[in-house]
């Protein structure tokens, strides 16, 4: 594990990126006395063949004045392309839930394989499927698959689900939708929806807000 993060501080260290983004997302449902808030922070740069990629979630929810969900998420990747369609993928991910019951911290660093299987001018879908260690409240490796689709509906007008599995004695299944409207080329309103499930099963619906840093 500190092999794998010391090879992406070092790749970080060294490469000088050609493009970087970074976008905020701040969501809030408030019905009656339940709150629920979603902040997302992403940020990725490519410098030629690497590509590195952070994306941090944080997702509370209240319901009745009782906390019920408390989560932080945290994944960094690094994307090393072979071709137009294949990379090769590092990465290092971070769960926290203040609820869940047998441990509250999952922590996975992975290495695997990446494919691009459609690109068009409406259509994006890509699959990785990574081999990790798991570190929660035991110790073992794990088999994981993502899968990343995007449709443009319209100019701007655009609807993304992320889908990723886990295996382990505790499966872990995340799904993230987001449907998005392009106000501007820096500010964006949507709703979305985080379902997660991992010893027990959470499900956050919001409206989003999401600013374009760079």
């Amino acid at each position: 594990m500190r092999i794998l993060l010391a090879l992406f501080t070092l790749i970080i260290a060294t490469c000088q990126p050609a493009y970087a983004s970074t976008t905020g997302n701040l969501g809030l449902t408030l019905v009656d006395k339940d709150i629920a808030f979603a902040g997302k922070f992403k940020h990725s740069e490519e410098a030629g063949k690497w590509q590195s990629n952070y994306i941090a979630t944080y997702i509370y929810k209240k319901a009745g004045n009782v906390e019920t969900v408390n989560d932080l998420f945290f994944q960094f990747k690094e994307n090393y392309a072979l071709n137009d369609k294949s990379y090769l993928i590092g990465v290092a991910q971070i769960d926290y839930d203040k609820f869940r019951i047998e441990y509250d911290l999952r922590a996975v660093t992975g290495l695997g394989y990446g494919y691009k299987l459609l690109r068009t001018d409406k259509w994006k879908v890509s699959n990785e499927v990574s081999f990790a260690y798991l570190k929660s409240d035991t110790n073992e490796l794990i088999i994981r698959n993502s899968l990343w689709v995007q449709y443009k509906l319209s100019t701007n007008l655009s609807l993304v689900n992320k889908f990723l599995v886990e295996s382990g004695n505790n499966p872990y299944i995340r799904n993230s939708t987001d449907l998005m409207y392009k106000l501007s080329e820096k500010v964006s309103l949507g709703v979305g929806n985080t379902y997660t499930d991992n010893i027990t099963s959470k499900n956050i619906f919001t409206i989003n807000l999401a600013i374009k840093f760079k």
